[in-house]
Protein backbone atom coordinates (compact mmCIF):
# COMPACT_ATOMS: atom_id res chain seq x y z
CA UNK A 1 0.00 0.00 0.00
CA UNK A 2 2.71 2.40 0.65
CA UNK A 3 4.53 2.33 -3.24
CA UNK A 4 1.00 2.94 -5.73
CA UNK A 5 -1.38 5.90 -5.97
CA UNK A 6 -4.24 5.07 -3.39
CA UNK A 7 -6.64 6.06 -6.30
CA UNK A 8 -5.02 2.87 -8.00
CA UNK A 9 -6.97 0.55 -5.24
CA UNK A 10 -10.15 1.43 -6.74
CA UNK A 11 -9.04 -0.13 -10.01
CA UNK A 12 -7.63 -3.46 -8.28
CA UNK A 13 -9.50 -6.76 -7.70
CA UNK A 14 -7.49 -8.10 -4.95
CA UNK A 15 -5.74 -5.77 -2.20
CA UNK A 16 -3.64 -7.36 0.59
CA UNK A 17 -2.76 -4.73 3.39
CA UNK A 18 0.09 -5.89 5.57
CA UNK A 19 1.50 -4.20 8.69
CA UNK A 20 -0.67 -0.35 7.55
CA UNK A 21 -3.49 0.80 9.56
CA UNK A 22 -4.89 3.06 6.68
CA UNK A 23 -7.62 4.45 8.53
CA UNK A 24 -4.38 6.01 10.81
CA UNK A 25 -1.88 6.42 8.48
CA UNK A 26 -3.70 7.42 5.48
CA UNK A 27 -6.50 8.70 6.65
CA UNK A 28 -7.79 11.21 3.17
CA UNK A 29 -7.36 7.72 0.72
CA UNK A 30 -9.02 4.89 2.86
CA UNK A 31 -12.11 5.70 1.26
CA UNK A 32 -10.72 4.24 -1.83
CA UNK A 33 -10.64 0.50 -0.45
CA UNK A 34 -14.64 0.80 0.92
CA UNK A 35 -15.49 2.26 -3.33
CA UNK A 36 -13.49 -0.60 -4.38
CA UNK A 37 -15.14 -3.34 -2.45
CA UNK A 38 -18.32 -1.76 -3.22
CA UNK A 39 -17.10 -2.57 -7.03
CA UNK A 40 -16.59 -6.32 -5.83
CA UNK A 41 -12.87 -6.00 -4.44
CA UNK A 42 -11.64 -8.70 -2.12
CA UNK A 43 -9.91 -7.30 0.49
CA UNK A 44 -7.29 -9.11 3.20
CA UNK A 45 -5.93 -7.98 6.12
CA UNK A 46 -2.83 -9.12 7.82
CA UNK A 47 -2.41 -8.37 11.09
CA UNK A 48 -2.04 -9.34 14.49
CA UNK A 49 -4.39 -7.35 16.42
CA UNK A 50 -7.88 -6.80 14.63
CA UNK A 51 -7.08 -3.09 13.62
CA UNK A 52 -9.50 -0.58 12.65
CA UNK A 53 -8.82 -1.34 9.21
CA UNK A 54 -9.49 -5.13 9.31
CA UNK A 55 -13.60 -3.81 9.99
CA UNK A 56 -13.18 -3.10 6.11
CA UNK A 57 -11.87 -6.02 5.36
CA UNK A 58 -13.32 -9.45 3.79
CA UNK A 59 -10.49 -11.32 5.70
CA UNK A 60 -8.73 -11.33 8.48
CA UNK A 61 -5.74 -13.36 8.62
CA UNK A 62 -4.07 -12.70 12.38
CA UNK A 63 -0.44 -13.48 11.69
CA UNK A 64 2.35 -13.41 14.77
CA UNK A 65 5.56 -11.52 14.02
CA UNK A 66 7.66 -13.35 12.39
CA UNK A 67 5.04 -15.24 10.06
CA UNK A 68 5.02 -12.76 7.29
CA UNK A 69 8.27 -13.61 5.66
CA UNK A 70 7.14 -17.66 5.42
CA UNK A 71 3.34 -16.37 4.17
CA UNK A 72 5.37 -14.42 1.46
CA UNK A 73 7.46 -16.82 0.76
CA UNK A 74 4.89 -19.80 0.19
CA UNK A 75 2.37 -17.35 -1.53
CA UNK A 76 5.72 -16.72 -4.29
CA UNK A 77 6.36 -20.35 -4.37
CA UNK A 78 2.94 -21.48 -5.61
CA UNK A 79 2.80 -18.62 -7.92
CA UNK A 80 6.16 -19.77 -9.47
CA UNK A 81 5.09 -23.06 -9.31
CA UNK A 82 1.48 -22.53 -10.93
CA UNK A 83 2.62 -19.98 -13.25
CA UNK A 84 5.98 -20.93 -14.01
CA UNK A 85 6.71 -24.36 -13.55
CA UNK A 86 3.85 -26.44 -13.83
CA UNK A 87 2.01 -24.69 -17.00
CA UNK A 88 4.16 -21.66 -19.02
CA UNK A 89 1.99 -18.45 -19.70
CA UNK A 90 3.00 -16.27 -21.94
CA UNK A 91 1.63 -13.20 -19.94
CA UNK A 92 3.58 -14.30 -16.70
CA UNK A 93 6.42 -15.34 -18.77
CA UNK A 94 6.88 -11.80 -20.63
CA UNK A 95 6.28 -9.72 -17.20
CA UNK A 96 9.38 -11.96 -15.80
CA UNK A 97 11.39 -10.74 -18.30
CA UNK A 98 10.91 -7.07 -18.74
CA UNK A 99 10.04 -5.82 -15.23
CA UNK A 100 11.72 -8.39 -12.97
CA UNK A 101 15.55 -9.67 -12.42
CA UNK A 102 13.76 -13.16 -11.97
CA UNK A 103 16.19 -14.51 -15.30
CA UNK A 104 19.21 -13.66 -13.56
CA UNK A 105 18.52 -15.41 -10.25
CA UNK A 106 20.76 -18.65 -9.88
Amino acid sequence: TDVCESADWYNSKFIVSMAANMNMTRTPDVHFISEARTEGTKFVVLAPDFSQIAKYCDEWIPIQAGQDTALWMAANHVILKEYYIDRQVPYFIDYVKRYTDLPFLV
